[in-house]
């Protein structure tokens, strides 16, 4: 059985006030979920965290995803931007 890859795809937050876009992304590989977040523009950070299971995994990476759309984080439709 092979391992189970997946990848949210960008989501965006933009702030009004002071003009910047925050990004956010995360790839699940098997029991490891990377989430890769910064300012747009900039490289950004990445941090992993390894789980017992696929499913605490999955669990996890909808948990987090939910949580940045509830912050105001958009789908970018388009990945043309650099991050």
């Amino acid at each position: 059985m092979g391992v189970i890859t997946r990848t949210t795809g960008r989501l965006i937050q933009s702030d009004p006030i002071n003009g910047t876009q925050q990004f956010w992304k995360a790839e699940l590989n098997g029991k490891s979920v990377t989430i890769h977040f910064g300012q747009v523009g900039t490289p950004g950070h990445r941090g992993s965290r390894e789980f017992p299971n696929i499913e605490a995994a999955e669990r996890f990476l909808a948990q987090r995803v939910r949580q940045k759309l509830g912050e105001g984080y958009k789908p970018v439709l388009s990945d043309k931007r650099k991050f």
